[in-house]
């Protein structure tokens, strides 16, 4: 998966997953940066992205959101 297509999924995700984690985000100006992040600790599960992998995906943002 091409850094591009990565970070527009893990952008959706987080939108539509995290919402108000994502407004936050947003109003902040942190949401590149945090976008960053989650895509770096979601690399080895983005190779091979389908819909299974997806919830492993979610998962790790979970777990990152919480760490904040």
């Amino acid at each position: 998966m091409t850094q591009t297509i990565a970070y527009d999924y893990i952008k959706m995700l987080l939108e539509q997953e995290f919402i108000s984690i994502y407004l936050r985000f947003l109003n902040q100006g942190i949401l590149h940066y945090e976008l960053t992040n989650i895509i770096e600790l979601c690399a080895p599960l983005l190779e091979g992205l389908d819909e299974d992998l997806r919830y492993e995906v979610l998962g790790t943002i979970a777990i990152y959101l919480k760490e904040e």
